[in-house]
C-alpha cells in the first residue's frame, strides 16, 4: 500500500488470498482512491461469485489459477491497451473543458467557471437527460481538486451503508483503508440525492456546516450533488431534509430543458457530426432543412442525452451518411413533420426499393467499464453469471470461459448445436444460450466485448430486457476504428418452401427487418409480426422483453432429455389446455416477438451488423445458422 500510495503504478497484479490481508478489500480500496489504475485478479480458488464481486468493484480481469504465462501477458497487454483509451489523473482532456452544449448558455457557464474557482458543495437540478453529470465532471476537471478522484454514487440504487462508508469512512477500520485515506481527499458526486435516506441526510447535513461534528464524522473532500425533482417541494412536505437543502442550495446550477433553448439544437447537431468525422474517415456530414426543421419542432422529453441517442441512431441507419434526409429520422418525426401523410406515403415507397447503397461505416463500441449480472441457466439449471468487459477496437465479441480462461470467439465457425438453444464451442470450452445477449449486443452495435461467463448463459425472466440495462450501465464508449455493415445483395434462402415446412429466407433492404408468421395451437394460433431495427431504443421496447415460450408436453419431454432445467414460472411462459399457464404476456403476440429476438441474436454470429430483410416460417436456430452458412459461402464482405 506504501508503494501505490508514493508512486501509483499503471497496472496491479493482485491475488484475492494475501496473507494477513483481505484481497477483495484492498481491490475496492485501490479502486476507490486510485481508480486509474488497472487491477488484475488472480485466485486459485475462483467461483462465480467472487469473479462477479471483484469485477463490480472495478477488477480489469478475474485470472483462475493455474494460468500459463502466454495467458498472463495477454490479460496485461489487454489491460494496458484499455487504459490508453482513457485519460489519465491530471491530464486534461483535450476538448473545452465546458461541453459544447453549454458554452452558448450564457449563466450556465459563469456558474461552472464560479464553481471551480471554490470548495463548497454544489447542487445541480435539471430534467432526466439535461447533462447534470456532464456539469459536475466539467467542474471538477476545472477546480484545484481536479487530481482527486471523483466517486459518482447513485443514492436509488446504492445501498446506504456502501454511501456512508464512503462519505465518512467504514467503522471497521482496515489499514490498508486508513493509509490510502491519508492519501488525499475525495469529491463525491450523489445522483438522485432525493432518495438518500433521511439518516444520513442529517449527517450529511451536520457534517457540512461550518462548525461540523467530531472530527471522525466530517466529511473530508467536495461533495457534488444532482436530482431530477424539486427538492424545495419535498423539504415543505417533509420528505427532504430542510438544512441539507439550505447548504447545497447555496451554489445551485439549473439545467433548462433543451425544449427551451430549441434555437441551438442546429448549433448542438453540427458539433456532435463534426465530433463524428473529424479523424476523416467520413466526409462532412449535412442536413437537409426539411429534416433539421423536424428535429427543431421535436419536444425532446429526453432532452440533450435523448438528442445525442438520436443522432447516432441516424448515422446507424441511414440510407447515405453524407446527407441526412427526413427519411433517415425516426418515424415519429416523419409524422410529426407531415400530418397529410406525404411522410408516410414516401415512407413506404422507400421500403419498396432494393438496396444499392454502400454498406455503412460506424465507429467500434465497446463499454466504458466492467458490468456483471448473475442468473441461472435454461436448460442446466446452474448457478450462472456474466461479466462484461471492454476490449480493444478489433477484437470483436468473444465468450471467455470463467474457469479455464479459454476463449471463443462469437463466430459462425464455433457453433456446436442449435438444439434447443444456440451453442458455441472451441477446443474443451463450450457455452450454450447465447442468442439473447447476442440479440442485444446486435441492437446496441456493441462491437468489441469479452463475455466471461460458465457453461450457459443465465436465462434471467427469459428475455433480453435485464441484458440492454446491463449494457446501458457500462455506458458506451466509441473507438477510433471504424465497422462496416453487411449488405445483402440478393436473396438467399434455406429450407423447403413446402407448405408446412421450415423456412427462412433473406432479401436487400435499407434497414434490417425481420417478419415471422407463425400458426401454433391455441391459445397462440396464427400471429404476425414485422420488425423493423430503428434504433436501439425500439429494440429495448418490441423485442427485448419478450420471453422464452413452450408447450406443456414439450416441457415435459425437453426435462426428460437434460433440457430446460432451469425454466421455471417467473422465466419461461408456459402453454397448454389452450390457455398461458402461469403469467400474463406483455404483449398479445409477445411468442412471435421471441422467435424475431432469436433471429436477430443469430445473425450477429456474422461478426458485423446485418441490412437486409428476413422472413421466416416456423424457423428455429437450426434454420437460422443454416442460412448464415448459406450467406457466408456466397456473399463477399
Amino acid at each position: 500500500m506504501e508503494i501505490i500510495q508514493s508512486d501509483p503504478p499503471d497496472l496491479v497484479l493482485l491475488d484475492i488470498w494475501l496473507p494477513g490481508m483481505d484481497g477483495i478489500e484492498v481491490l475496492k480500496t485501490v479502486k476507490t482512491y486510485y481508480p486509474e489504475i488497472e487491477v488484475l485478479v488472480m485466485s486459485g480458488h475462483g467461483t462465480i461469485e467472487t469473479a462477479v464481486k471483484a469485477t463490480k468493484l472495478g477488477a480489469s480481469n478475474f485470472i483462475e489459477k493455474p494460468f500459463s504465462i502466454e495467458n498472463l501477458i495477454l490479460s496485461i497487454e489487454s489491460a494496458l491497451k484499455l487504459k490508453k483509451n482513457h485519460p489519465r489523473k491530471g491530464e486534461k482532456d483535450q476538448r473545452s473543458d465546458i461541453p459544447f452544449c453549454f458554452e452558448m448558455m450564457v449563466e450556465i457557464k459563469k456558474a461552472i467557471k464560479n464553481a471551480s474557482r471554490n470548495n463548497r458543495p454544489v447542487l445541480v437540478l435539471g430534467e432526466t437527460g439535461t447533462g447534470k453529470e456532464l456539469i459536475v465532471q466539467s467542474i471538477h476537471r476545472q477546480s484545484k481538486k481536479s487530481d482527486c478522484p471523483l466517486i459518482k454514487l447513485n443514492c436509488l440504487a446504492r445501498p446506504m451503508q456502501s454511501i456512508q462508508s464512503q462519505l465518512f469512512g467504514s467503522q471497521k477500520s482496515h489499514s490498508s483503508n486508513t493509509a490510502l485515506a491519508a492519501a488525499g481527499e475525495k469529491n463525491i458526486y450523489l445522483t438522485n440525492i432525493d432518495s438518500l435516506s433521511k439518516g444520513l441526510q442529517e449527517k450529511l447535513a451536520q457534517a457540512l456546516k461550518s462548525d461540523g461534528l467530531k472530527k471522525k464524522d466530517a466529511f473530508a473532500g467536495r461533495l457534488f450533488a444532482s436530482c431530477t425533482k424539486d427538492l424545495n417541494a419535498l423539504v415543505h412536505r417533509n420528505q427532504f431534509n430542510k438544512t441539507l437543502y439550505e447548504i447545497l442550495h447555496e451554489q445551485a446550477i439549473e439545467i433548462p430543458p433543451l425544449r427551451q433553448y430549441a434555437e441551438n439544437i442546429p448549433a448542438l447537431i453540427n458539433t456532435y457530426f463534426h465530433e463524428y468525422t473529424e479523424n476523416g474517415v467520413s466526409s462532412a456530414i449535412k442536413i437537409d432543412e426539411e429534416a433539421l426543421a423536424s428535429l427543431c419542432a421535436y419536444e425532446w422529453p429526453g432532452n440533450i442525452k435523448e438528442l445525442r441517442s438520436i443522432l447516432e441512431q441516424i448515422l446507424i441507419i441511414g440510407s447515405s451518411r453524407d446527407r441526412i434526409t427526413l427519411q433517415e429520422l425516426p418515424p415519429i418525426f416523419r409524422r410529426n413533420k407531415n400530418k397529410n401523410g406525404e411522410a408516410q406515403i414516401e415512407e413506404i415507397k422507400q421500403k419498396d426499393k432494393v438496396s444499392t447503397s454502400k454498406p455503412q461505416k460506424f465507429r467500434q463500441r465497446t463499454l466504458k467499464r466492467s458490468v456483471v449480472l448473475c442468473g441461472s441457466g435454461l436448460h442446466s439449471g446452474i448457478k450462472t453469471g456474466l461479466i462484461l468487459q471492454p476490449l480493444p477496437p478489433g477484437s470483436g465479441v468473444i465468450f471467455g470461459d470463467i474457469s479455464s480462461g479459454n476463449t471463443i470467439p462469437a463466430l459462425l465457425e464455433n457453433i456446436e448445436s442449435t438444439e434447443y438453444s444456440t451453442c458455441l464451442k472451441k477446443g474443451a470450452s463450450s457455452v450454450a444460450t447465447i442468442e439473447h445477449i447476442m440479440a442485444v449486443l446486435h441492437m446496441y452495435r456493441i462491437t468489441n466485448l469479452l463475455i466471461k461467463i460458465g457453461d450457459e448463459a443465465p436465462v434471467m425472466d427469459g428475455s433480453a430486457k435485464d441484458f440492454c440495462q446491463l449494457i446501458e450501465d457500462g455506458e458506451f464508449e466509441e473507438q477510433e476504428d471504424y465497422c462496416e455493415e453487411i449488405v445483402i445483395d440478393r436473396v438467399y434462402s434455406f429450407g423447403s418452401k413446402e407448405p408446412g415446412a421450415a423456412f427462412i429466407t433473406i432479401e436487400p433492404a435499407e434497414r434490417l427487418t425481420v417478419s415471422y408468421p407463425m400458426d401454433y395451437p391455441e391459445p397462440l394460433g396464427i400471429q404476425d409480426f414485422t420488425y423493423t431495427f430503428e434504433g436501439s431504443e425500439s429494440f429495448k421496447k418490441e423485442i427485448a422483453p419478450a420471453r422464452t415460450f413452450g408447450f406443456l408436453e414439450d416441457v415435459a419431454q425437453l426435462t426428460q432429455m437434460g433440457f430446460g432445467t432451469g425454466g421455471k414460472l417467473d422465466n419461461f411462459i408456459l402453454l397448454g389446455d389452450g390457455k398461458v399457464l402461469n403469467t400474463k404476456l406483455r404483449y398479445e403476440n409477445e411468442c412471435v416477438r421471441h422467435k424475431v429476438l432469436d433471429i436477430i441474436g443469430d445473425f450477429y454470429l456474422m461478426g458485423k451488423p446485418i441490412r437486409g430483410h428476413i422472413k421466416a416460417r416456423k424457423s428455429g436456430h437450426t434454420q437460422n445458422i443454416g442460412l448464415l452458412n448459406e450467406i457466408n459461402a456466397n456473399l463477399s464482405f
